[in-house]
């Protein structure tokens, strides 16, 4: 078979410093696969248009067949990661800016399927990253399976971030106001939170706390 030049391999493998994995963590139908077709889309993949539609990582027949993620599916995306330094020569993330140092880093997305039968390729994925996206419905809420994720991820020593997805949901299906779906997002994020501090207390009691 045809070799590569030595010189293209930094290219194909980045360093590992310059390297993320990070796994897309759900309830089923909370809107894992369209943030994943919207980051993707970013890389210029896929076009905007086709971003939530197109369920680009549900590769197999039968996932575009039902609509869920049945098995995890990963990509490989590009991300300018920008660093500042202030004057006592700490490191800070932030947007582009005066003295700003961009790290190009690549990221890879693990979209991870959501329905309970699956959670075989959650636990995979969760122990092959380092990193997770929590994302919620605005809507649904705090979920048993998404109570359970959380449990899960704290097992495997990450630390997800909470994405809340489907904002629109508060205007266009209940009909909140601008007010209400604050206090309505406001209400989720503590209940995450509580969710959090339930987790890491039933640790604790279990005598189970990592340092």
């Amino acid at each position: 078979p045809p070799s590569l030049p030595t010189n293209t391999m930094p290219h194909l493998l980045p360093h590992p410093a310059q390297t993320r994995l990070t796994t897309i963590i759900a309830q089923v139908d909370h809107g894992k696969t369209t943030l994943a077709d919207t980051l993707i889309s970013s890389n210029g993949i896929i076009s905007d248009r086709l971003a939530g539609t197109l369920r680009y990582l549900d590769s197999h027949p039968e996932e575009q067949r039902r609509g869920i993620t049945m098995r995890s599916a990963a990509i490989g995306l590009k991300h300018a990661f920008y660093r500042q330094h202030n004057n006592n020569n700490k490191t800070k993330t932030g947007g582009a800016g005066a003295g700003a140092v961009v790290e190009n880093v690549v990221i890879h997305l693990v979209d991870s399927p959501g329905h309970v039968d699956f959670s075989s390729e959650v636990t995979s994925s969760l122990l092959t990253c380092d990193g997770g996206l929590l994302v919620v419905d605005a809507v649904e809420g705090l979920c048993a399976r998404t109570c359970g994720i959380l449990r899960e991820a704290y097992g495997k020593e990450l630390v997800p971030l909470l994405v809340i997805n489907k904002i629109d949901r508060l205007c266009l299906d209940l009909g909140l106001s601008v007010v209400e779906a604050y206090g309505r997002l406001r209400s989720l994020i503590e209940s995450v939170n509580a969710a959090c501090a339930g987790v890491v207390i039933s640790s604790v009691a279990d005598g189970g706390v990592k340092e």
